[in-house]
């Protein structure tokens, strides 16, 4: 089972899960106990391993279960022969500042450019103070000159959404983000869920089987 984001895949060992439901139902007729893991793994994926995510990535980060579960998307099986596959791809949409992540400071005036040389001006200046929340309670002013999003100062508008010029000249400017989910789905993040989920897939087998063969 794998949690994809773009070139980012975090795998899940299921292989524990696979030995114990093996184990349990292998008096089963190998067609039923095809369909019923076919079931089981589609089921964890849809369900338990989103709510998981939903759970563990707000714990870290200053981010809203909603908004995390909004970018995992339904599983994507493939199986036969005794063998499964899942993925679970999850959207690389980053979270904007000001919006999606707290922020605060360096008003409207603070981030203003007429022309190019007020410009340089604040460039030299800096942000004017913009705070920002991405991991759990940790706010940290953001650099003077963000590289990776124009090379220019961050300011915040009056609504809070923050904002960057994406060139030398005072428009067009555009609206500064953080990180993605896949990019909050860490190496960490397969320890952490590796149990929870073994645990779920065997539980959800059991009940797989008796809704299946009626009892």
């Amino acid at each position: 089972m794998a949690i994809s984001g773009g070139r980012n895949v975090i795998k899940v060992d299921v292989s524990q899960a696979m030995s114990v439901c093996h184990t349990l139902y292998k008096h089963l007729d190998p067609k039923k106990f095809e369909e019923c893991l076919a079931i089981t793994v589609k089921d964890t994926g849809n369900r338990a391993v989103k709510k998981i995510i939903k759970q563990e990535v707000p714990a870290v980060y200053e981010v809203t279960p909603s908004w995390v579960g909004s970018k995992v998307s339904r599983a994507k099986f493939s199986g036969g022969g005794g063998s499964v596959s899942c993925i679970i791809p999850i959207k690389g949409e980053r979270g904007t500042l000001g919006g999606i992540f707290p922020a605060g400071g360096g008003g409207l005036r603070k981030g203003r450019a007429k022309d190019n040389r007020r410009m340089k001006k604040l460039k030299r200046k800096g942000s004017g103070g913009v705070t920002a929340t991405i991991l759990k309670g940790k706010a940290s002013t953001l650099p003077g000159a963000l590289k990776n999003q124009g090379g220019n100062p961050p300011f915040r508008l009056p609504n809070g959404a923050v904002m960057t010029r994406t060139k030398n000249q005072p428009y067009p400017i555009a609206r500064v983000v953080g990180r993605a989910v896949p990019q909050m789905v860490d190496k960490h993040f397969e320890s952490r869920i590796q149990e929870p989920i073994n645990d779920y897939m065997i539980k959800r087998m059991d009940q797989v089987v008796q809704w299946k063969m009626g009892l």
